[in-house]
C-alpha cells in the first residue's frame, strides 16, 4: 500500500515522514526545500483580488509579491541562500572597510519559485545579489512569461545571464508604465552601496555610474491605494520630493541593525523620516530579519513612529503574511493563522479512553 507523499499544498504528510525508506542527500533536499510547499503559490494563483483592493504577500526579507484584479507580480525577490561578500565586488565591504561580509540567512523560504504557472512582472530595483536573483530569474525564464523590469546596472546584469532582449524592460526615474489595472511610476532612489557594486555587470558597461543607473524606487498606483517599494534606499532629502510629485498610501522600506562603521540599513528613525517625507498613512518595514548580521526588532520603529507622528501608521508582518489594503491597515501586528476553524469539538478525545 502506498503512503501518500504530500497533500494539495505540497506540504509533507506526518504519515509519510514516520515511513521507513533509503534516504539521500538529494531526497533530503527535496522533501525538505521549500519548507512551505507550495502553499503561498496557490494561494497567490487563487487569490481573486475585488476592484478596490490590492493583494501584498510578503515573503521575508526584501521579498514581495503582490496581486491587483488584473496583474500578478514579484518585487526584489530572492531565493537565494546565505552568502559572503568581498571588498573587491560589494559596496557594503567598500563602505565599512571590510574585507568580507557573511550575510547569514534567517527568514524561511516561503514560496516555491519554480511551481508558479503564470507571473506577469518580476520588478527589482537594484543589482544586488538578493534583489536581482539569479535563481528567481531563471525559474521564472523557463516557467513564465514574466518581463523583467529594473534600471540600468540590473538589466546588464540580465543580459548577462541570456534574459532576452524582449523579456526586459529597462526604465529610469521619471518613466511611467500603464498596466490594466495600475500605473507604475518610476521614481529617484538613493542606495549608495548599489552605484558602487559592479560584479556581474558586463565588460564594457564601464564603472562610473549615476544612482538612477543603480537603483529606483517603484510607485504602483491601483484604485486601492499607491503602493511605494524602496528597495534598500537610505535617508536623502531627495525622498522628499518623492513625496511631493507623488501621493503614496502605503510605504514599504528597508530597516535594520548598522553596527558602528556601517550604513548599509535605514534606522528606525530614517524609516520614519522617509515615511514623513511621502506623507504615506501606512509604513511596512522589511529586510530587518532576514539578515544575521543586521537583524533586528521592528518594535523601536514602532515606538518611533507613535512617538512622533501618532497619525501614521506602522503594520508589522512575518514571513508569508498576506496584507490586503485597505482592508488590513489598522492590524498592526500580523498573526499567523492558527487553524482553529478546523476544530471540531464533537470528535475531539480529552483523555486517553477509548471512544
Amino acid at each position: 500500500m502506498s503512503i501518500k507523499k504530500r497533500d494539495e499544498w505540497g506540504i509533507l504528510e506526518a504519515t509519510y515522514m514516520l515511513s521507513n525508506r533509503e534516504i539521500t542527500r538529494e531526497d533530503w533536499l527535496e522533501e525538505c526545500f521549500p519548507p512551505w510547499g507550495t502553499y503561498i503559490n496557490q494561494q497567490m494563483e487563487e487569490a481573486v483580488v475585488p476592484k478596490g483592493k490590492a493583494y501584498l504577500w510578503w515573503f521575508g526579507g526584501p521579498s514581495w509579491g503582490m496581486k491587483t484584479p488584473s496583474e500578478i507580480f514579484l518585487i526584489d525577490n530572492y531565493a537565494g541562500p546565505s552568502m559572503v561578500t568581498r571588498y573587491e565586488n560589494s559596496g557594503d565591504c567598500q563602505s565599512t572597510g571590510a574585507d568580507r561580509l557573511h550575510w547569514i540567512r534567517l527568514n524561511p523560504q516561503v514560496i516555491d519559485i519554480w511551481k508558479f504557472k503564470r507571473m506577469d512582472f518580476l520588478f527589482i530595483t537594484h543589482h544586488h545579489a538578493d534583489h536581482c536573483d539569479i535563481y528567481t530569474v531563471k525559474a521564472l525564464l523557463a516557467t513564465t512569461q514574466a518581463k523583467f523590469i529594473g534600471p540600468k546596472m540590473t538589466v546588464g546584469v540580465l543580459k548577462g545571464w541570456g534574459v532576452p532582449e524582449d523579456r526586459i524592460i529597462e526604465v529610469k526615474p521619471g518613466d511611467k508604465l500603464s498596466f490594466n489595472s495600475m500605473e507604475v511610476v518610476v521614481e529617484e532612489n538613493f542606495d549608495m552601496n548599489a552605484v558602487k557594486t559592479t560584479v556581474g555587470l558586463p565588460k564594457g558597461m564601464g564603472n562610473a555610474f549615476t544612482m538612477a543607473d543603480a537603483a529606483v524606487s517603484f510607485i504602483f498606483n491601483t484604485d486601492a491605494g499607491n503602493f511605494a517599494f524602496l528597495g534598500d534606499g537610505t535617508y536623502d532629502n531627495g525622498f522628499f520630493g518623492v513625496g511631493q510629485r507623488n501621493k503614496v498610501d502605503v510605504t514599504i522600506l528597508n530597516m535594520g541593525h548598522n553596527p558602528a562603521g556601517s550604513n548599509d540599513k535605514l534606522t528606525p528613525f530614517d524609516a520614519y523620516r522617509i515615511g514623513k517625507a511621502l506623507n504615506t498613512k501606512v509604513l511596512i518595514p522589511d529586510h530587518y530579519e532576514n539578515w544575521g548580521c543586521t537583524y533586528m526588532e521592528p518594535d523601536q520603529l514602532e515606538t518611533t513612529v507613535r512617538q512622533n507622528d501618532p497619525r501614521m501608521k506602522t503594520v508589522i508582518l512575518k514571513p508569508g503574511a498576506l496584507f490586503v489594503y485597505p482592508d488590513h491597515e489598522d492590524i498592526g501586528r500580523y498573526k499567523y493563522p492558527d487553524w482553529q476553524e478546523r476544530f471540531d469539538w464533537r470528535k475531539a478525545r480529552y483523555t486517553l479512553e477509548k471512544q
